[in-house]
């Protein structure tokens, strides 16, 4: 502990270090999600987007979350063009189908369709733009139970 603040010291973990610094993780359970015995579902972070979990939070005590998300409803700039971030520590997204347009700070528009993919930082400010009704895409994030802060401020605000 620091005595200054009374928190733990942090140290960073790197490539290298990074299966003794992480420490200890949950112990995993195997788990096969089918999509012919899985629902898309309506609950989750956002209202026009349903949710197919594909069981990676239970497998891992928590630790990670993997998900396919579809849009549920149309687009609706009002309702989805909100900037954002989440907290974090690794979050990959990869368009299974359809498209989306996404701005991210400091890095511009980007018009995602199937097969792109993207690394989004910790704590990356951005915004959707538009997207198809069609759009489906697969999320993994770390940790899989995280908090996500809407900014008041346009998109590009850098």
């Amino acid at each position: 502990m620091s005595a200054q603040n009374n928190k733990p010291k942090l140290h960073k973990v790197t490539a290298e270090n990074a299966m003794q610094a992480l420490g200890e993780w949950p112990i995993q359970k195997f788990h096969v999600s089918h999509l012919a015995t899985s629902e898309f579902k309506g609950e989750g972070l956002r209202p026009y987007i349903v949710y197919r979990d594909l069981g990676a939070k239970e497998a891992t005590g928590g630790l990670v979350d993997a998900h396919v998300n579809a849009r549920g409803r149309p687009f609706e700039q009002a309702a989805v063009s909100k900037r954002h971030y989440h907290d974090v520590k690794f979050q990959m997204v990869y368009v299974l189908k359809g498209w989306n347009r996404v701005e991210f700070e400091g890095q511009g528009e980007f018009m995602m369709e199937a097969g792109s993919c993207w690394i989004q930082p910790a704590g990356i400010k951005h915004t959707v733009l538009e997207y198809s009704d069609d759009l489906e895409v697969l999320e993994i994030i770390i940790p899989g139970t995280f908090d996500t802060v809407e900014v008041n401020e346009p998109p590009g605000f850098d």
